[in-house]
């Protein structure tokens, strides 16, 4: 009785606490987006554009995920500067705005797919074609590390500057796969794995202490393809014969004095004396820029058509954990709406797909396969694919549905196959003294224990299984890139090609990057240049992320402590929130159209 009085008392304090708590935050909150409505809150977005002439000043460092709301505290965190679509429009925009007088970028070790280089690269080249004057600079190409990548990025550059005590560890590519059969064997790991067909590889790295002949071939295959594109882009852009620059790359890497002699860069000096060559070039009152300031500067888009742009990044997963931390996903429930979203948008006339995957759960994918075609096919509204990194696996089954297909020459796609089983330790139970006690109501009730081996009739069915996921991915890619199921089969058996290679067998359609697809969008909705652009699902302001952490349902609390509570308080709140957030000019997620800035 005294227990439960005070169980009582607690439950009452703890709900008048957050009552209190809570409806300090709900004024806070109203005051606040109530003054960004005005133009004049902290969450105030204000178009302004710049009153100088100015330089834009890029800092790359760490990873960048396609766009700012595919991650949910790390976007928070990292803000703009994480955002490869922000990057790029950025640099877009500002090839054609008479204010930018010149673009500066500094590399601090930044993590980026070779796909995603060639994205930014173009983006670059354009606004050098603009005649503004470019600069990078770096403190090193690499240090004791590989700086291939790294330096076909600045290669892009008009002028590169290196730090005095740097490298430029132009050396190549390499493939590094662990194979840990005998590692396994040795803890009584017993991998049961099946593959669809010898080129799905994946599963051999548990199975094998070496490469397989058709994996070493499709391994080495690719390497040379991005290999011969870095060659291409670094001869055009800083004039060498392409044999020489294989030969540079040959010898590397270079201490700085020798990337100097070999004019692979142009000027040893410190960070420091950059801004004052830039300025001794264009003038000392030229100011600088920063991207997120610059973001700012994007007048509203004109309403009506637009285009929508979906971004899907990640392991695709029928649904997604609520982990705000957790790794990047295509949840395919959430796809599903946004295209859903999209498609009764009246205004929408075309959609664009921003695909970077290596795949992930055949059933998710093929949901999202429907709704991609029901796009097209019933909603009339072409869906362009754009492929980062990677669209491979899983992330090309969702992009054949699609109206017209984009990569990056160093895109990784194709890889038309499948594999899956499961590791059996029961080796490893044993040496650890563990035993199985088993219960069962039917013959294959274990088929997926862990613990226990397939039996004879089980492998019957696994094969089955992977045969039917490989028929339905194989005709899916017949139906949407108009092949025979033979001219299919020549490039699937879970092979993986470059966006380049893709190209030539026909399982692409273009070479180029996001901009390139949203034009063709725009031009397959019939719509002009001056279209806007509206990203799916609608833009979550911080706070709008913050409540999405802490949101529950009441079924979903495992915890002592009655965490709906929190619910119960935070959803008004949220109703509440949204009812600003369609007032206010700051949540719109229209972006003008590039080319049209005054």
């Amino acid at each position: 009785m005294i227990r439960s009085t005070f169980k009582f008392i607690f439950r009452m304090i703890y709900g008048l606490a957050a009552i209190v708590g809570f409806g300090i935050i709900l004024l806070v909150l109203i005051l606040s987006f109530s003054l960004t409505y005005m133009g004049v809150g902290p969450f105030a977005s204000k178009s302004m554009p710049l009153k100088k002439d100015a330089v834009l000043s890029l800092n790359l460092k760490g990873s960048y995920v396609e766009h700012e709301d595919s991650l949910g505290y790390e976007s928070i965190l990292y803000g703009k500067n994480a955002s490869l679509y922000n990057l790029v429009q950025a640099i877009t925009q500002a090839a054609r705005d008479p204010k930018i007088k010149g673009l500066v970028a500094r590399f601090e070790s930044p993590s980026l797919g070779m796909a995603q280089i060639q994205e930014l690269r173009d983006a670059v080249f354009e606004f050098r074609k603009s005649g503004k004057p470019t600069w990078c600079y770096t403190d090193s190409f690499g240090e004791l590390t590989p700086g291939t990548g790294l330096y076909y990025l600045a290669s892009v550059f008009e002028q590169i500057w290196l730090q005095p005590l740097g490298s430029v560890n132009l050396t190549g590519l390499s493939v590094e796969v662990p194979f840990g059969k005998d590692a396994l064997e040795k803890l009584g790991v017993k991998p049961e794995l099946v593959q669809k067909k010898e080129y799905k590889s994946y599963g051999e790295m548990f199975t094998r202490d070496d490469f397989s002949e058709p994996s070493k071939e499709a391994e080495q295959a690719v390497i040379d393809s991005i290999l011969s594109q870095i060659v291409d882009g670094i001869a055009r852009d800083r004039k060498f014969p392409h044999d020489q620059v294989r030969v540079i790359i040959s010898n590397g890497p270079y201490l700085t004095d020798e990337a100097l002699t070999l004019k692979l860069i142009d000027r040893i000096d410190y960070r420091q004396n950059l801004t004052a060559g830039i300025k001794e070039k264009l003038g000392k009152d030229i100011e600088f820029v920063s991207l997120s300031s610059y973001l700012d500067t994007r007048p509203d888009a004109p309403k009506g058509d637009k285009v929508a742009l979906i971004f899907g990044s990640g392991n695709i997963v029928e649904q997604a954990g609520d982990s705000a931390f957790g790794n990047l996903n295509i949840d395919s429930d959430g796809t599903y709406k946004a295209f859903q979203s999209a498609i009764e948008d009246s205004e929408v006339k075309s959609i664009v797909y921003r695909i970077n995957s290596g795949g992930g759960s055949p059933v998710a994918s093929e949901t999202i396969y429907s709704i991609v075609q029901y796009a097209k096919e019933k909603g009339k509204k072409p869906v362009i694919i754009s492929m980062s990194d990677a669209a491979a696996s899983g992330g090309y089954w969702i992009a054949v549905a699609g109206t017209k297909i984009i990569a990056q020459p160093a895109t990784l796609t194709g890889s038309i196959g499948t594999f899956g089983g499961k590791f059996n330790i029961a080796g490893l139970s044993e040496k650890l003294g563990i035993k199985w006690g088993h219960l069962t109501t039917s013959d294959n009730a274990l088929m997926w224990s862990g613990s226990e081996s397939y039996g004879p009739a089980q492998w019957v069915k696994v094969n089955a299984y992977m045969d039917q996921i490989y028929d339905g991915f194989t005709s899916r890619v017949a139906k949407g890139r108009k092949m025979s199921p033979d001219q299919v089969e020549k490039v699937a058996r879970g092979r993986v090609w470059t966006g380049e290679q893709a190209l030539a067998l026909g399982l692409v359609d273009q070479l180029g990057g996001l901009n390139m697809a949203i034009d063709l969008a725009k031009k397959e909705g019939g719509l002009g240049a001056d279209a806007g652009i509206q990203i799916y699902p609608r833009h979550k302001s911080v706070i709008e992320k913050i409540l999405d952490t802490f949101e529950k349902k009441e079924d979903e609390s495992s915890s002592g402590v009655d965490v709906s509570l929190f619910g119960s308080f935070l959803r008004p709140l949220r109703k509440v929130m949204a009812m600003v957030s369609m007032l206010s000019a700051s949540q719109e997620v229209l972006y003008a159209p590039l080319g049209e800035i005054k």
